[in-house]
């Protein structure tokens, strides 16, 4: 009985890690939904939002050992659902989106970091029964979430959801306590701030992805549009003088993981408002099972061609441009990163500059810069275009706003936004490329 339950622990941290970015956010959406007449709820998805989105930024502080760390966001993912029962009051939602968002940030790059040592001393191998438990654990919640929905007690959702995350911590302790390399680690928590400004700039950065996503749920003025626009700018500015030393010490590696970045935001953020208001259905699942798909599909499609993962990406950007072809060319971005993927991770994980326990860590805080870097190119975009053109903002987020863009105005922004991120993309192809 012990093994079964350790069995179901690991592979629920198995699931929990891979589909973390997801599940939570899905549920405080779904709470937000339900409750839109409420403000206070629409509280905890834009904290999960913020902090999920910026959360790996916080490991530059953190010198915790991966395995404390791995343990320390199971634990945040099960405050964090418990707090969100009770949501009704402010404090409550806002501290549980925030230890959410920090769970959904940080579960998968520790364990993948945790994982990388039991492949490299063969000491943990995921067998047939972990994967029947992640089925069982995914059935799970799917038939939770339905009757939560059906009868608007999503409290059930939110209960089901600390418990995976508890029996995700008991899992991950189960498969560290077995890697002979984490025996007898200083386990002593270590906090430093590098400088004020790394921490002033962070901070801001929280702020305004904040701001940026309250601005896609309730009208502001477009005077606050251009504010918001400007001081982007600013930390865009602030975020590429943040990646000096490390492009230092990495280059190209470092253009690579921030690439990334860029195209898994243009492919799962950027895409799906662009395409929903454009064909005018909500593109969310559609794009989502297209990003999976071309992941999986990407390394055993060009398993043999591994060096044709830039030209296809920049072909798929192309396709994008057009209507017709729009969903093949995320497609083929959805490929690129698939492949791409496992390449960056052989890079970092040997490279001689980098402390392997750290290594897949920098790949998740440089794609983080990357994502949050192409949203502030976009917003910033749309909210110069809403203030002097006299457009409504929310336009290019819902379709059903009467003073929003045309579709010429959206499908400028799209030939733009497709065009910075291509410049970046073939940049980092002509770098990486010279390098291999």
């Amino acid at each position: 009985m012990k093994r079964i339950t350790n069995v179901f622990n690991e592979g629920v941290l198995d699931l929990l890690a891979n589909a973390g970015v997801a599940i939570p956010y899905f549920f405080c959406l779904t709470l937000y939904n339900q409750n839109k007449n409420i403000f206070v709820y629409a509280l905890p998805f834009l904290m999960l939002y913020t902090f999920r989105a910026l959360g790996m930024l916080l490991t530059t502080f953190i010198t915790l050992p991966a395995s404390t760390m791995l343990a320390m966001s199971s634990l945040f993912g099960v405050i964090g659902s418990l707090c969100i029962l009770g949501a009704g009051n402010p404090v409550f939602g806002i501290i549980g989106g925030i230890l959410l968002g920090l769970a959904s940030s940080w579960i998968w790059p520790y364990y993948l970091t945790v994982r990388s040592r039991g492949k490299m001393d063969k000491e943990f191998k995921f067998n047939r029964m972990h994967t029947l438990s992640v089925i069982l654990t995914l059935i799970l919640l799917v038939v939770v979430q339905l009757i939560a929905t059906q009868t608007k007690m999503l409290s059930l959702s939110f209960v089901l959801l600390a418990f995976l995350f508890f029996a995700a911590m008991v899992g991950g302790m189960n498969i560290t306590h077995r890697l002979t390399f984490y025996q007898g680690i200083e386990t002593k928590q270590k906090f430093r701030v590098n400088s004020l400004f790394s921490l002033i700039v962070l901070a801001s950065l929280v702020m305004l992805v904040f701001i940026i996503r309250y601005t896609r749920l309730k009208a502001v003025s477009q005077t606050f549009d251009l504010i918001i626009s400007i001081v982007a700018i600013m930390l865009f500015l602030f975020l590429a003088y943040y990646q000096i030393d490390i492009h230092k010490k990495i280059f190209p590696v470092s253009l690579v993981a921030i690439n990334r970045g860029v195209i898994m935001n243009y492919v799962m953020l950027y895409a799906v408002f662009d395409s929903t208001v454009r064909f005018g259905f909500n593109s969310l699942m559609l794009i989502y099972a297209i990003y999976l798909i071309g992941f999986e599909l990407g390394p055993v499609i060009l398993k043999k061609y591994q060096s044709f993962r830039y030209p296809l990406l920049l072909i798929g950007l192309v396709l994008s441009l057009f209507n017709f072809t729009y969903f093949v060319g995320l497609f083929l971005c959805a490929i690129f990163v698939g492949t791409d993927n496992r390449i960056l991770n052989d890079a970092l994980y040997n490279h001689p500059d980098l402390d392997s326990e750290r290594a897949f860590l920098i790949k998740y805080q440089l794609s983080c810069i990357g994502n949050v870097s192409q949203q502030l190119v976009y917003m910033t975009t749309i909210y110069f275009i809403s203030y002097f053109a006299k457009i409504n903002a929310l336009g290019f987020f819902n379709n059903h706003v009467t003073d929003g863009p045309t579709n010429s105005v959206l499908y400028g922004v799209h030939i733009f936004i497709t065009a910075v991120v291509f410049i970046y993309a073939a940049t980092t192809f002509y770098f990486a490329h010279e390098k291999e």
